[in-house]
C-alpha cells in the first residue's frame, strides 16, 4: 500500500479506549473501511490488465481470497461475473449483505486459497494486495499459484499483488493513517514486531482504534506473513510451468507505467498468463 499519514489523537481527550485482541477479519466493515478509497483505482486497473493482456473478452473472474468482499463488489458493479473465495465466514456474510444492498451479484465460496474447485475456468484471477503472503511455506504458494493456473482459460492472466524485500529494504517500522466516515473513525497501525529471515516469516502487531458513538475501542490482532525478495519470488514462479510473467507494475496501478521486477523492487504487480 501507499504510504498514510495518521492523524494524532487529541492530547486533552480523557476517553481511554477499552481494548481486546481480535481477528480483524471478524469485523469486516471496520476492516475494509481502511483500504475502500483504493478500490476503485485498483478495479480500474484490473480493467485495463484484461484489455491489454488477454486476447479475449473477460467475464467470469475470480478473487481469491476475497475477504470482505470490496473489489468483489465493485467488479460486480461493472458487470463481471465475479467468484470471491475465502475462508472467513464473517467477512463472506459481511459480503453478501452488501451485494444485496447494491442489488447486484456475485458467487462466493468458503475454500481454501491452496485447495479449491470450480466447474467451469474462468478468464481472470486476482489475488489483492499481500493476501498472497498469508501462505507461509514454499509448497503452499506454489500449491495456490498451481490451482489457480489449473481454473484459468489458455491466455487467461493471474493479477497477484504483494510487497517484497528490496536488497537495501528495512523490514522494522510502522505503517499508520486513519479514516472518518459519518458513523465512525479508525486510526489503523501496522507494526513490524518479529521477523525470522530463516523461516522467512514477519510477525505484524495490527491495531484499530474505533472511534463510535462517543466511545472508543482498540482492537489488536497479530499477522504472519512470507518474506520474499526479488529472487525467492522468481523462483517460485519458476516452478509453476503454466503461467507466465508478462508484465509487472508496482502499487501506483497505473498501466501505462509497467516497471522491471528487480532488487530494488518493494511493492509489485505481477501479471501471470495461462499459457496455451
Amino acid at each position: 500500500m501507499k504510504s498514510r499519514t495518521s492523524k494524532k489523537q487529541d492530547p486533552k481527550s480523557t476517553t481511554q479506549p477499552t481494548s481486546e485482541t481480535i481477528n480483524w477479519y471478524d469485523h469486516p466493515e471496520w476492516y475494509e473501511a481502511g483500504f475502500l478509497k483504493e478500490t476503485p483505482t485498483e478495479a480500474r486497473f484490473l480493467e485495463d490488465v484484461f484489455r491489454k493482456y488477454v486476447p479475449f473478452p473477460v467475464e467470469r473472474i475470480l478473487e481469491a481470497g476475497c475477504g470482505s468482499g470490496r473489489l468483489v463488489r465493485e467488479m460486480a458493479r461493472r458487470g463481471y461475473a465475479v467468484t470471491g473465495m475465502d475462508l472467513s465466514q464473517p467477512s463472506l456474510d459481511y459480503c453478501a449483505k452488501k451485494l444485496k444492498e447494491m442489488g447486484v451479484r456475485a458467487v462466493l465460496s468458503k475454500q481454501d486459497m491452496t485447495d479449491f474447485h470450480f466447474d467451469q475456468p474462468f478468464d481472470a484471477a486476482f489475488n489483492a494486495i499481500n493476501t498472497f503472503r498469508h501462505l507461509e511455506t514454499e509448497s503452499t504458494a506454489a500449491n495456490h499459484l498451481k490451482c489457480v493456473a489449473k481454473h484459468l482459460r489458455p491466455g487467461g492472466v493471474f493479477v497477484l499483488s504483494l510487497h517484497i524485500v528490496p536488497s537495501d529494504g528495512e523490514l522494522w517500522g510502522t505503517e499508520s493513517w486513519s479514516v472518518k466516515t459519518p458513523q465512525y473513525q479508525i486510526r489503523y497501525s501496522l507494526t513490524v514486531k518479529e521477523v525470522d529471515l530463516d523461516k522467512r516469516i514477519e510477525e505484524l502487531k495490527m491495531t484499530m482504534k474505533v472511534s463510535i458513538d462517543g466511545q472508543e475501542k482498540k482492537l489488536t490482532d497479530l499477522l504472519r506473513l512470507r518474506l520474499y525478495n526479488v529472487d525467492q519470488l522468481k523462483s517460485l514462479l519458476e516452478k509453476v510451468k503454466a503461467l507466465e510473467l508478462v508484465g509487472v507494475y508496482d502499487f501506483w496501478f497505473d498501466i501505462s507505467d509497467p516497471c522491471r521486477l528487480s532488487k530494488k523492487s518493494c511493492d509489485v504487480v505481477l501479471i501471470l498468463k495461462k499459457k496455451a
